[in-house]
């Protein structure tokens, strides 16, 4: 086991004179690879910590990691090893290991991160058993990131049409696979090499959410940002125990767990995107950047090119013995129960 447990006093109640009363602490080591200011440990994975310490009485605590153990694709492996208690993770940093999972994934499927982020969860919480896919895991969330936009440091993308032949900087292969189709030409590079590649003509551009185009420090390089309403694309996030490290706990730790995790992760996930994107956007808005937004017509051809994504996803889940439509359908479903902005998502 990789938790340990200590023994703490409890405050002595001075009044009746009675010894300090002995309280058994077990602590999770929560493993980490991302900067402690990084939204994802500020203002995710540390309230959520929190939340479960106060609702323990303090019985469970949970060691968040300064240092990685190993890189992101990894990051699983790495839970199901027990190197430590707890972990979270990129779903696509693991091609075709969670595709199930992934289905908030495909193209314009999460218009905001709110309805993203509940829709992940909902979805996998109604279908995600079946799927076989986080074995030696217990999962207690899954949540996305916030719209991605197409961030150029030299042009201006106001019709599809402008992105013919750009070099677009993207994160995987799936957003390379997008951009291709819609005229770009992808390259792949860390996001720290994001703005040398912009200043030195490597690239004209990168698809980010604004958040992350100010903590990577991209935002001196980006003249103008096209907006593509309906979410281009959005990165499935899990977070999850190790399976015998979960059944380690006792039966009101899990219940503490499973009471703030869940929806309530979802919530902090839209929370934490939504207010560090408009953060984002006025660094960008103060630096000079342009804001364009591309036209009905320009989002429903994007709509049909990308749509054999949506296809191969279904036909993949009904290889494996699921109906990908009823998934699908579903997943949409949930999404529009928590847009923010209904004007903005196309029931399809």
């Amino acid at each position: 086991m990789k938790h340990w447990k200590t023994l703490t006093l409890s405050t002595a109640i001075s009044v009746l004179g009675l010894p300090a009363l002995a309280q058994e602490v077990t602590t999770l080591r929560l493993g980490n690879w991302l900067p402690p200011h990084h939204l994802i440990v500020s203002k995710i994975l540390k309230p959520w910590a929190a939340a479960i310490e106060d609702e323990t009485g303090g019985s469970l605590q949970f060691e968040i990691m300064t240092s990685a153990l190993g890189p992101p694709p990894a990051q699983f492996d790495l839970l199901l090893d027990q190197s430590f208690d707890v972990g979270y993770g990129v779903s696509g940093h693991n091609p075709g290991r969670f595709s199930m999972t992934q289905v908030i994934d495909l193209p314009f499927m999460s218009p905001d991160p709110w309805a993203g982020s509940a829709a992940s969860w909902l979805t996998y919480q109604k279908f995600g058993a079946e799927y076989g896919e986080h074995e030696g895991a217990h999962v207690v969330g899954l949540f996305t990131h916030s719209n991605p936009n197409i961030n150029m440091a030299g042009g201006r993308v106001e019709t599809l049409a402008d992105l013919e032949g750009k070099t677009i900087r993207v994160g995987g292969n799936v957003t390379g696979r997008m951009m291709a189709e819609l005229g770009a030409s992808p390259v792949q590079l860390p996001p720290t090499e994001a703005q040398t590649a912009m200043s030195r003509g490597v690239a004209d551009g990168i698809t980010f959410p604004s958040e992350s185009i100010a903590f990577f420090g991209i935002t001196p390089a980006i003249t103008s940002v096209t907006r593509i309403p309906g979410g281009l694309y959005t990165d499935t996030f899990w977070v999850a125990f190790n399976e015998d490290s979960w059944n380690s706990l006792t039966d009101d730790q899990r219940a503490a767990v499973e009471k703030h995790s869940g929806m309530a992760i979802a919530m902090l996930a839209g929370f934490a995107w939504t207010s560090d994107d408009i953060t984002g956007e006025q660094a960008l808005r103060d630096n000079g950047a342009e804001f364009l937004t591309l036209s009905d017509e320009d989002l429903a051809t994007i709509r049909d090119r990308l749509k054999p994504l949506e296809t191969e996803w279904i036909e993949q889940a009904n290889a494996k013995g699921f109906d990908g439509e009823e998934i699908l359908s579903y997943a949409r479903e949930m999404v529009q129960n928590y847009l923010t902005d209904k004007s903005g998502f196309t029931q399809k």
